[in-house]
């Protein structure tokens, strides 16, 4: 292991050195925040008559002063090749000289030598990294994060520098070059397993993605002979790259939570808190096969998100419209049927049925803790035997045996109150497709904004007296009772927001005329079914309220019944 202090023109200053970044590392991932701080401490340091440092390099030296793999640091050396990048094309169209050198010699020391590329991105990032640096290259199109944020990082810096001055410009690059850095050079993947456990404990913000491989790395170092070392370690950085792999795919989640998923479903539950679980469970069996299966079987757990986000079953959009956060505890279902159900298209549709029905209940119900606890032993259910009809029935039995999630707690929620629930919006949209299905049809609807439409308005006066239509009492208020009512299902509607606020607190008369004959969902034209009368006068009382709450509550009854699943 070798220490060393440099500049960072010391550190690129050689005709055939190069930096590789491998493959099972992080992408590029710094943003704006970085960005502005790197730049801002450059601005800062001019007139500094200080050294300025900009920190610790780890590199595993490959061939020495000529190739050497990053193990900590790739996001400062990428963004130093990219911010020299901007500097010297802001530098050739101002016809600037640096105070050393010359910008030929300067693109040769940091960007392409005789075309040796002096920074190697990960592999995937590779040919736009080239292309983007080349200088010569027209448009580029991003396919990974990490090639967007490279994109937006070369923006950044040139719309920075083009504000500078072109003193402030040259006095920049002079600072970056004499800009101290320490490198700590490892010889061979031994070293560099120990290493990733170290920095691991130096404040630094790591996902717990590499905090869970910096420790297996260790792990795999401590428990390997010195022939088996760097194979044992090779292997494991293989399946690493397999992850980051599939991890730059995903849209939709991050790499944490696939972690938590995964050991939810495999290791401790939906009791799972944090790396010590897995690292508990390791100790159980402390050898370099269980790391190995673990590992395989998390890149499965990857491969299995990444699927699910192009997943276009009808229960699994159904969950995705349900609340504005899909509820987590889904995913280690989802996990576990792609592994032992994935060859059966019947069992999988079955699973994100009952993973919809169970969804309702959980937002409709909200008792978390209790709900969570009581789905570890249906979750602990699908394993390679299962048989889906039978997993469903147990599930069925586990639920229904419950205090709290019963078909008759459901029928009791659903009378109470409900504005306010997230699971409003969904049960009304499923309500409207059975309406639809029973034949009516309002040709191209289409709800931009939407939102949920008191029939009965929260306000019953603006101050005067209220209009026909509502039933108030003899001071011009709703009766005492009547909140029960007020935000009962059989009083909400959907609505688009501005047919909502057009209507405000319109009398009842005119709200039922604008549903009839601008209606935007089948269910306001329905609202005249369940009307009362006061002479000729059409009145929404608590009668008709009721009325339309047991029609919506009977549909939800059946349409949720898990017998039905």
């Amino acid at each position: 292991m070798d220490f060393t202090s440099k500049t960072v023109l010391g550190l690129f200053d050689a005709s055939q050195k190069v930096f590789t970044i491998p493959v099972y590392q992080r992408a590029y991932s710094w943003e704006t925040e970085h960005w502005t701080a790197f730049y801002n401490d450059l601005k800062d340091q001019i007139l500094s008559k200080n050294k300025y440092f900009i920190g610790n390099i780890l590199l595993e030296t490959i061939k020495k002063d000529q190739h050497y793999e990053v193990i900590d640091g790739q996001q400062r050396l990428t963004t130093i090749v990219l911010f020299i990048h901007c500097v010297l094309f802001i530098m050739t169209e101002r016809q600037l000289k640096p105070k050393t050198g010359t910008i030929a010699s300067k693109n040769r020391i940091y960007i392409n030598n005789d075309g040796v590329i002096k920074l190697h991105p990960v592999e995937y990032d590779r040919p736009f990294f080239n292309q983007l640096i080349d200088g010569r290259s027209g448009p580029l199109k991003a396919k990974t994060p990490s090639q967007k944020r490279m994109k937006e990082a070369i923006t950044f810096f040139s719309n920075q520098l083009k504000k500078e001055k072109e003193e402030i410009i040259v006095a920049i690059l002079a600072k970056l070059e004499e800009t101290e850095i320490t490198t700590i050079e490892l010889d061979g993947k031994k070293e560099s397993a120990l290493m990733f456990e170290l920095q691991n404990n130096r404040g630094k913000d790591l996902t717990n993605m590499e905090k869970l491989k910096s420790f297996f790395m260790y792990q795999i170092y401590c428990l390997s002979t010195q022939k088996e070392t760097d194979d044992n370690v090779s292997s494991l950085s293989t399946l690493f790259e397999q992850i980051y792999l599939t991890i730059n795919d995903l849209k939709e989640t991050n790499e944490d939570n696939v972690l938590i998923y995964h050991c939810q479903a495999y290791i401790n539950g939906f009791s799972y808190r944090n790396l010590n679980d897995i690292k508990d469970v390791y100790k159980k069996h402390k050898n370099i096969k269980w790391i190995m299966n673990f590992v395989s079987e998390l890149h499965s757990s990857f491969q299995a998100m990444k699927k699910l986000e192009h997943c276009k079953d009808y229960y699994w959009v159904q969950i995705q419209r349900m609340n504005k956060e899909t509820p987590s505890f889904v995913f280690p279902f989802i996990i576990k049927g792609y592994k032992y159900l994935s060859d059966d298209t019947d069992a999988m549709k079955t699973l994100f049925h009952l993973l919809e029905n169970l969804s309702f209940r959980y937002l409709l119900i909200n008792s978390r803790a209790d709900f969570r606890s009581r789905l570890n032993e249906i979750l602990n259910n699908l394993d390679e035997n299962t048989v889906i009809e039978d997993f469903i029935n147990k599930s069925k039995t586990k639920i229904n045996d419950s205090e709290y999630w019963t078909d008759s707690r459901i029928k009791e929620y659903l009378e109470l109150p409900i504005y306010g629930k997230g699971v409003v919006n969904y049960l009304l949209w499923r309500y409207e497709e059975s309406l639809q299905k029973k034949g009516y049809s309002i040709n191209n609807i289409n709800i931009s904004n939407e939102s949920i439409e008191h029939i009965s308005p929260q306000t019953p006066t603006d101050g005067e007296p209220l209009a026909s239509g509502y039933e108030i009492n003899s001071s011009g208020s709703y009766p005492e009772d009547y909140d029960q009512y007020l935000h009962s299902i059989g009083n909400l509607v959907l609505a688009s927001q501005s047919h909502n606020s057009s209507l405000g607190n319109h009398k009842f008369s005119e709200k039922l005329k604008s549903f009839s004959e601008n209606p935007t969902v089948i269910q306001q034209i329905e609202i005249k079914n369940f009307i009362s009368k006061k002479g000729t006068k059409p009145l929404w009382d608590k009668l008709a309220i009721d009325r339309r709450k047991e029609k919506i509550v009977e549909f939800s009854i059946q349409n949720w019944d898990m017998e039905k699943i």
